[in-house]
């Protein structure tokens, strides 16, 4: 199974400042405001769909291993001018993943890797690739040796324990203590 989605778009995303406008009417005497998605952000996020569903199918990427755990999403922009924001692009960008390429935009973690200008060809490159931690542990051989040196000495059945579920989440939790370096099960049952 791949972990890497790899994009390469010819079109910068829309601007957070182009992507919503704001909208009026009046009900029972009272304003009500509402957004809208502008059009040029609908043309975009149409074109870009399409594109990433073409590329799901070339690089047999499956969105499901999305679902659990955070990714990153590597960017490098290729932008027309200095004075443009290149964290305006991510709203659109994120949202136009969702359901194509990732499950659901709030395990995305985007950061910028780099800011080039180019005026005859504004692009950008992106990279989506899982996170090196695992909950509240940071790395895959932390959560191993939290298992190991905890789970697996534990009367309570591993697949049932909410404190080992919540911190593979990345919650807090008063049960977990760290001491000398180690993450310790303070309600482990020998």
């Amino acid at each position: 199974m791949k972990e890497r989605f790899i994009i390469q778009y010819d079109i910068l995303p829309v601007s957070v400042n182009n992507y919503l406008r704001p909208s009026a009417t009046i009900k029972d005497d009272k304003a009500v405001i509402h957004m809208y998605e502008t059009m040029e952000a609908k043309n975009w996020k149409k074109r870009f769909i399409a594109y990433c569903k073409r590329e799901v199918k070339k690089q047999q990427w499956d969105m499901s291993i999305t679902s659990d755990g955070h990714w990153y999403l590597d960017c490098i922009f290729y932008q027309s001018r200095t004075n443009q924001d290149n964290n305006n692009y991510y709203k659109v960008l994120c949202d136009s993943l969702t359901g194509t390429v990732i499950v659901d935009d709030k395990n995305v973690l985007v950061r910028t890797q780099k800011v080039m200008y180019d005026t005859k060809s504004p692009r950008f490159v992106a990279v989506l690739k899982p996170v090196e931690y695992t909950g509240i542990f940071k790395d895959e051989e932390q959560f191993n040796q939290f298992q190991n040196s905890n789970c697996f000495q534990c009367k309570k059945n591993v697949d049932k324990c909410t404190i080992l579920k919540k911190a593979k989440m990345g919650r807090i939790q008063q049960e977990i203590s760290v001491k000398n370096g180690l993450n310790i099960c303070e309600k482990r049952k020998t």
